[in-house]
């Protein structure tokens, strides 16, 4: 398999800082680069079965994203948008089989 190098992941990270408001990160611009390189990396190279990468749930859509939730079961990429378009056609649709009926 071919060995995949990226100048940006070879770069030095930012560095984590740890002050009385939380975690920051600082360093420059390439450095924010090379560690979200890096993070990169680490998901794609994982196992895709356990990956917490996913495709979102909803067919008009082509986002992905990364399922941090409890369970691991989130189904689309955002509520905002995806999810709650998803909701609303099944809310619609449960209320015309009900007229139907």
């Amino acid at each position: 398999m071919q060995e995949l190098r990226g100048a940006a992941a070879a770069g030095p990270p930012v560095t984590p800082v740890l002050t009385g408001a939380g975690q920051r990160a600082t360093g420059t611009a390439s450095q924010a680069l090379s560690s979200v390189a890096r993070a990169a990396i680490e998901v794609l190279a994982g196992d895709l079965a356990a990956s917490p990468m996913k495709e979102c749930g909803r067919p008009d859509c082509t986002r992905v994203y990364l399922d941090r939730s409890r369970g691991h079961r989130r189904t689309w990429c955002g509520m905002e948008e995806c999810g709650n378009r998803v909701k609303a056609a099944a809310y619609r649709r449960r209320l015309k089989e009900r007229a139907g009926e």
